[in-house]
């Protein structure tokens, strides 16, 4: 395991609500626990409103989808064929609409709206971070 991959693990720990994760590669593991929410847990307001996995509304009939990983952003599963999703289509809701390279596996992201996409937020390539806001929608 290299440190950069050490570190992804360690900001997806903080930004869930994991508390403990164990990773074994090559014989060798890591254990990643996190003492944030035991040491918060007489708060009664939330950390983060995205950690919901819910798009955000930003007007009465636009919605976001935002991201579930933190990785690289990719608009297909591969560089051959065309990208799931872009402005103007209309996406129902669990479709697949890209995926993240997340700790180098590729994830799904699934929508959990329905619409049309009337914005890309990020580019193919790109790194997000979780909850980040990855497409607009507008409702129909």
């Amino acid at each position: 395991m290299d440190i950069e991959q050490i570190a992804r693990v360690v900001k997806l720990v903080e930004s869930s609500q994991l508390q403990e994760v164990t990773i074994a590669d090559n014989g060798q593991s890591i254990r990643v626990v996190n003492n944030l929410g035991a040491q918060n847990n007489v708060s009664a307001s939330p950390i983060d409103d995205t950690t919901t996995h819910e798009p955000e509304q930003t007007g009465s009939d636009v919605l976001q989808v935002c991201a579930t990983y933190v990785g690289q952003i990719y608009s297909s599963e591969d560089d051959a064929t065309d990208n799931l999703v872009k402005e103007g289509d209309h996406i129902q809701k669990g479709q697949t609409i890209c995926f993240i390279d997340e700790l180098t596996r590729l994830q799904p992201v699934i929508s959990n709206k329905e619409g049309v996409v009337t914005a890309v937020l990020v580019e193919n390539g790109q790194n997000v971070e979780y909850g980040q806001p990855i497409f607009e929608l507008a409702r129909r």
